[in-house]
């Protein structure tokens, strides 16, 4: 079966069922993800490091791109256009492409179960950034001098951290590191350096829950 009449059929399941179900976080998730089931298990897989070489393809790869964008030495604009003319390419391929990339033919209840729960993370990602700027709203109103403190010390921070390094390179490490957190964090091997933030990220997400039980 094709893209096109498998998303012919879940349209009018869609349509048939929408009078009587309302539809869930989840299940809109699924829905709009509907056309990358087939890429995000492989690459979640690559992403949790599933493999001991994963992590030597994520960082060849990405070595590889930031090599390419320093040999020909483009600027800040044509490098942010490709990028989001390569992110328009791969949106537009991957639904119609993704089971023959993947060479996931047939779906299984295993593989709907594995969709789901990344469907889950990425809902509980999007929830822990909701809270976290939610908790310096709510810190900015309660505790302005706190906040003015550690917004000043985070840039002030930054600005010197990018003063010291190249900012090509600074962005290569920012983005390699973005990209090995996921198996990093799944193979419990940086705990001890991300768990200081992560009692910060909480302490804000928990004053954020606090003031919406008020209201």
């Amino acid at each position: 079966m094709d893209y096109s009449h498998r998303k012919q059929i879940q349209n009018a399941a869609e349509t048939m069922y929408q009078s009587v179900l309302a539809e869930g976080p989840l299940q809109e998730m699924k829905r709009d993800l509907e056309g990358w089931r087939e890429v995000l298990l492989p690459l979640t897989s690559l992403l949790r490091w599933d493999k001991p070489f994963y992590p030597a393809i994520i960082a060849g790869v990405t070595s590889f791109l930031f090599l390419i964008i320093w040999f020909t030495d483009m600027s800040a604009v044509t490098t942010i256009s490709l990028f989001f003319l390569l992110v328009g390419v791969v949106d537009f391929v991957v639904p119609h492409l993704g089971p023959k990339i993947t060479g996931i033919t047939t779906w299984t209840g295993a593989e709907e179960q594995e969709f789901s729960e990344i469907c889950e993370h990425i809902l509980n990602i999007q929830r822990d950034v909701k809270d976290t700027w939610s908790g310096l709203s709510t810190m900015r109103q309660q505790n302005p001098k706190l906040f003015f403190f550690v917004i000043m010390g985070f840039l002030t921070a930054t600005a010197w951290i990018g003063n010291l390094m190249d900012n090509l390179f600074l962005t290569y490490l920012l983005v390699t590191f973005a990209l090995l957190l996921p198996g990093l964090r799944h193979h419990k091997m940086a705990n001890k350096y991300i768990q200081p933030l992560g009692n910060i990220l909480l302490k804000l997400r928990q004053g954020a829950q606090n003031k919406n039980k008020d209201n």
